[in-house]
């Protein structure tokens, strides 16, 4: 006994060689409404050269130029004008109907949920007006005809006397119009009924075949545009919740970044306040507090001028205490070298204009490493002459 998945893959190449071969027979069809459409074409141009034919003989005979072409136009006229009113009836009683099938929306429905297009039926209800129009109209065309039967040639007459009132005075001027009529509108009702069942009708059906297709398509595009939503909608969310917590990351951050600043600036601040105390009241001990408190709490800050003020604080502190001389000549060297690290020029001028004695932009009172004035070390970091920038 065969297993069910191979019978599943049977009726797979069953179904593929069906489409196959229907797809071949679709083609073979094709190519014979192509001669079909190609032999209509010729011979509606073989009846239309005829007709004009039949015109220009009959406008030929009656001699001059000008009785020829007045002819030939009001004949060209009236045949054209009959055989489109003919056309227009062909087409109303050729019109095709559309036959919907009312089981086709649940297997439209099962094929979008299988995201099949294949083999489903129409799922919409197409617009039938002018189908009903071409119907009374031609129930009206034909129930007023045989109602008039006996009154039509009476009539057949009197139009033919009124057709060939508009052509050049000849007896059979009104007789040939009729004729013209007749042949125009028949081969015009012929020719639209014919196109309109050979050709429309084909274009009719593999309109509706297309729209059934893209409608089930439609469908499928629906449903995964409804997951898609939902999908989007959870990441949206997901997205809301990890913004916000960023959010409140990067303004806490901010804040202490913030705090941090003014930490940095008050600490900055009462440190050179203490550096303008007097002697006696040894602010620079403070300073060096206030900056070593600072540098344990917080860590080593990126700021030169934090680091000239501690090096200037290290400067009094040897000149008022020279038993730690060495211990603050080495914290001011070590903190000279920090301030070049982060601003090298302007750096080096505040570290020339507290060290050197002979700076001339120098005021009373910023002398502060100048007690390392004669150490080597100092000179080969800040350099032997007063250091001006370059404006």
């Amino acid at each position: 006994m065969a297993s069910e998945p191979d019978q599943n893959q049977s009726a797979d190449q069953e179904l593929n060689a069906l489409r196959e071969t229907l797809a071949a027979r679709e083609r073979e069809l094709a190519v014979k409404d192509g001669g079909d459409i190609q032999g209509l074409r010729t011979k509606v141009r073989a009846s239309v050269a005829l007709g004009i034919l039949g015109l220009a003989l009959y406008a030929a005979h009656f001699g001059s130029w000008q009785t020829f072409a007045e002819a030939f136009a009001a004949g060209i006229l009236v045949t054209g004008a009959a055989a489109l009113v003919g056309i227009l009836l062909g087409f109303l009683f050729g019109i095709p109907r559309t036959v919907v099938d009312d089981g086709g929306a649940p297997q439209a429905r099962a094929a979008a949920a299988a995201g099949r297009v294949d083999g489903v039926v129409a799922v919409y209800s197409p617009n039938t007006n002018l189908e009903q129009i071409s119907d009374w109209l031609s129930k009206i065309l034909v129930g007023v005809g045989l109602t008039q039967l006996n009154d039509i040639p009476s009539a057949l007459v009197r139009f033919s006397v009124w057709l060939g009132s508009g052509m050049p005075q000849h007896p059979e001027a009104g007789k040939f119009a009729l004729g013209a009529i007749a042949y125009a509108s028949v081969f015009g009702f012929l020719y639209g009924y014919i196109w309109t069942r050979v050709v429309l009708s084909p274009m009719f059906r593999r309109a509706d075949e297309h729209l059934r297709k893209a409608m089930v398509r439609l469908a499928i595009a629906e449903r995964s545009a409804s997951k898609a939503i939902a999908d989007a909608a959870v990441a949206e969310r997901s997205a809301t919740e990890t913004f916000e917590r960023a959010q409140a990351r990067a303004e806490q951050v901010l804040l202490q970044a913030k705090q941090r600043a003014e930490q940095l600036e008050d600490a900055m601040k009462r440190m050179l306040d203490r550096l303008y105390d007097p002697p006696e009241r040894m602010g620079y001990a403070d300073a060096i507090r206030i900056a070593e408190e600072y540098i344990a709490r917080e860590g080593e800050p990126d700021n030169f001028l934090f680091w000239l003020r501690y090096a200037a604080a290290q400067g009094q502190r040897a000149a008022r205490e020279p038993r730690v001389y060495e211990e603050a000549k080495r914290c001011a060297l070590e903190a000279a070298r920090k301030v070049l690290s982060q601003s090298q020029e302007m750096g080096r001028y505040w570290l020339s204009l507290l060290w050197h004695p002979e700076h001339p932009q120098r005021t009373p009172g910023e002398d502060d490493l100048e007690v390392f004035f004669n150490e080597p070390e100092f000179k080969a970091l800040i350099g032997d002459e007063p250091y001006i920038p370059v404006k």
